[in-house]
């Protein structure tokens, strides 16, 4: 077992400078979040009305995307890798291009004019942008749950300093900038994918159901974290926030955030305590809510700052949750991203809507802007309470019935079985583990997967079979014929 597990952590050591695609990908993303540094060529002339519909655009084609992409996963259907690959680089490419004739045309085009084609854009960037990170999905889901967690802080890393040279730029070269950053990412997920053994997706209902069981805390808390950025980045101080303030107070508070949680995880040479580290978000968001009332922009966009960390920190550690739930249930990783982040985007969209909805009546000092505070800092408050538990171990059971057949007839017979009943690959493990009278703690060992996913698999054994018990599987087992 050491062995195996040697072989393993080795493999996913090698995956690691791989990150620097995804790192590209992040900081394309802090591009087109905060579109002013994307449109900085314009010299003001695109307003704040056709940014906001850029970034409507943008949320709206992510959601279309993610609701398409779990709609074709559940009906056990997929895109092919390179298919994949190039929608998402011919996507974003026609996004850069439209932008491109935008900034040429703002200097004296009517705004009513450019806002459709400036939405166009948006759409084809937020199609390019959802299928980008699916291909990182497939490219996460195939790590460990701690080279998973090093790899997304290590990207996030990098991705700050290539955010800053970005930032170093002149404004006329932002834009090719951001668009050999993204068509650089997208097509090195292909051959990150391709050097990783990509395991076989399965689907059961019970292992479904007991995945999103596991993950409607974190993706709850993520979404509510979502919606309280974005109100918070669309707040009128926000907006009135010089480009270079908020610049600079991303790339001096993000890295310290990143840097104190991968430290502990380079040092510490074991599985990271996610539910942990997840409770770093809620200070800090809750910090940043607390402060939008007192401070509102004199701090140099402090409570921006606080607010998007906890965003930020509750991000990473859903993906490294969805990656490790993937890994281990072997679930359709374009059915289990695409509905947690349908779920993320939904909620950013509507914090974003919210926030412009009312952007009239929030002001400094305003009882309206204290009162948007303090249910913030509410909401965080429940999550914490209610959103993030430690589940108590509970000790291995003993051991359960067994066949008595030779190990190799028992063999013969549950593949017999299997091949009657259509068991999927991980279920015919588990019915042979079972047959020899292993717990649900041992076959977990046994098959690195955690207890819930077995129990999952063999609650769908037992459907397939009709059976309510281990001992009336035995029973079956006993009497199939060899």
């Amino acid at each position: 077992m050491r062995t195996i597990r040697a072989k393993e952590w080795a493999r996913d050591a090698a995956a690691l400078p791989f990150s620097l695609g995804y790192a590209l990908y992040l900081a394309f993303g802090y591009t087109l979040f905060h579109p002013t540094t994307l449109f900085s060529a314009a010299d003001g002339n695109v307003g704040e009305q056709m940014e906001f519909c850029f970034l409507i655009a943008i949320v709206f084609a992510r959601i279309a995307t993610y609701v398409a992409t779990a709609a074709f996963a559940a009906l056990r259907k997929s895109a092919r890798l390179a298919v994949s690959m190039t929608a998402a680089c011919v996507s974003g490419s026609v996004g850069f291009l439209v932008v491109c004739m935008l900034l040429e045309f703002a200097g004296f085009a009517p705004g009513g004019v450019l806002t459709p084609w400036m939405m166009l854009a948006g759409a084809f960037f937020g199609f390019g942008d959802a299928m980008a990170n699916l291909l990182w999905a497939r490219f996460s889901s195939t790590l460990s749950l701690r080279s998973a967690y090093l790899f997304v802080l290590l990207s996030n890393l990098a991705s700050l300093a290539a955010y800053l040279l970005l930032v170093l730029f002149p404004p006329a070269f932002v834009v090719p900038a951001t668009a050999a950053l993204f068509v650089c990412s997208t097509v090195f997920a292909k051959p990150c994918i391709e050097q990783r053994p990509e395991q076989a997706a399965e689907y059961s209902s019970p292992v479904f159901k007991s995945a999103i069981s596991s993950l409607w805390h974190p993706v709850l808390g993520t979404a509510i974290l979502s919606f309280l950025s974005a109100l918070m980045l669309q707040m009128p101080a926000q907006r009135e926030m010089p480009l270079a303030t908020f610049q600079t107070t991303s790339l001096v508070t993000q890295p310290v955030v990143i840097v104190a949680l991968l430290v502990p995880a380079l040092l510490i040479k074991r599985q990271p305590e996610l539910g942990s580290v997840y409770k770093v978000a809620l200070p800090l968001s809750a910090a940043g809510f607390l402060l939008l009332p007192l401070i509102w922009n004199d701090a140099g966009g402090l409570a921006n700052a606080c607010a998007q960390l906890g965003t930020l920190v509750a991000n990473i550690i859903l993906w490294c949750m969805l990656s490790d739930v993937v890994r281990d249930t072997k679930l359709p990783v374009p059915l289990v991203f695409s509905l947690a982040l349908l779920i993320v985007n939904a909620s950013r969209l509507a914090g974003t809507l919210v926030a412009h909805a009312n952007a009239d009546t929030l002001a400094r000092g305003d009882i309206a802007l204290t009162m948007v505070a303090l249910v913030a800092v509410y909401l965080v408050a429940m999550i914490s309470l209610f959103l993030v538990k430690e589940r108590k171990r509970t000790p291995p059971p003993a051991d359960g019935p067994a066949a008595t057949e030779p190990l190799d007839m028992l063999a013969i017979k549950c593949n017999a079985l299997a091949d009657r009943t259509r068991f999927t690959p991980r279920e015919r493990e588990i019915v042979l583990h079972l047959a020899q009278g292993r717990t649900v703690h041992a076959i977990s060992e046994k098959l690195f997967v955690s207890e819930n996913t077995v129990k999952s698999h063999i609650k769908s054994v037992y459907l397939k079979l009709d059976i309510h018990s281990r001992a009336e599987l035995i029973e079956i087992i006993s009497e199939e014929d060899a």
